[in-house]
């Protein structure tokens, strides 16, 4: 029996994709729990329909993610944090740090790549990952408090 899955489902398919399953599984566990529904030429019209529309909705995404990306590429971002004698730095910046900045200047998806917090005064060079295999380069500068 053919079915159109609706959600994932492990050892089976996709969702969306249209599988042959016996008849016992499609009509005991897969349509009852609406994890599926028959594959009639009307739901296969509507589903190419929904596939049509969430591929557009999948290409604006990608285009704001690049939008984004271009947006901050090569930016800074100051950090004031306070030292100590040597300028040796008390705290640190995070990756919450630098996410927050970043919503500051209207970025959403931006998810920094670091793999520890910032410890040192200068200036550091983090990539931002926007999702969808679209990354950007930033700069952290990291500067003494003046309080």
């Amino acid at each position: 029996m053919k079915v159109i899955l609706l959600q994932d489902i492990r050892g089976v398919g996709r969702k969306f994709e249209v599988k042959d399953v016996s008849d016992g599984y499609a009509r005991n566990l897969l349509i009852p729990k609406g994890l599926a529904m028959f594959a009639t030429k009307d739901a296969l019209a509507k589903l190419e329909v929904q596939r049509k529309k969430l591929a557009a909705e999948h290409e604006a995404l990608i285009t704001s993610l690049r939008e984004e990306a271009k947006k901050v590429q090569g930016k800074t971002l100051s950090f004031a944090v306070k030292t100590g004698e040597h300028d040796s730095v008390f705290g640190s910046v995070t990756k919450k740090d630098i996410e927050e900045e970043l919503k500051k200047e209207k970025v959403a998806h931006a998810k920094p790549m670091l793999e520890k917090s910032i410890k040192t005064l200068g200036t550091h060079a983090i990539t931002i990952d926007f999702g969808e295999g679209i990354k950007a380069e930033i700069n952290v500068q990291v500067e003494p408090d003046e309080k």
